[in-house]
């Protein structure tokens, strides 16, 4: 089932193929997604945009709460930036805190490599209680 729901993600979500967004593993209530970093992706400042910061961490949270596949669209979703950078590979890791019938709730962690933290986000879906594939 897995299998089919990364299929789906990577066929349906447009947006996130816009953002070149990579999934490089899902689990039950866990997702992990990478993409490197271009210089379209950044603001002003000349660090990443917050907004891309967040439809990555977004995706992720997608992944790993329709894992179940129970449909599961977000409700709500707060995010801390903690550094900013301008280039190299980009990774959101996004595990289930806890899993209900209806409502669930994530944390999802965006790292510039597995150790150093850019930001944190958490997350609550409602789930639709509908298959997702």
């Amino acid at each position: 089932m897995l299998k089919k729901i990364k299929f789906f993600f990577e066929k349906k979500d447009r947006f996130s193929k816009l953002l070149g967004f990579k999934i490089v593993d899902i689990d039950k209530g866990y997702a992990k997604v990478e993409v490197e970093v271009k210089d379209i992706y950044l603001n002003g400042a000349n660090v990443i945009h917050g907004g891309f910061l967040f439809s990555l961490a977004d995706y992720a949270f997608a992944l790993a709460s329709n894992s179940r596949n129970n449909l599961s669209l977000a409700i709500n979703a707060n995010i801390i930036f903690h550094k900013a950078i301008s280039n190299g590979k980009i990774y959101a890791i996004a595990k289930e805190i806890k899993d209900g019938n209806n409502v669930a709730s994530y944390e999802i962690k965006i790292y510039e490599n597995e150790k150093s933290i850019i930001a944190t986000v958490t997350g609550t879906v409602y789930r639709k209680g509908k298959k997702l594939v």
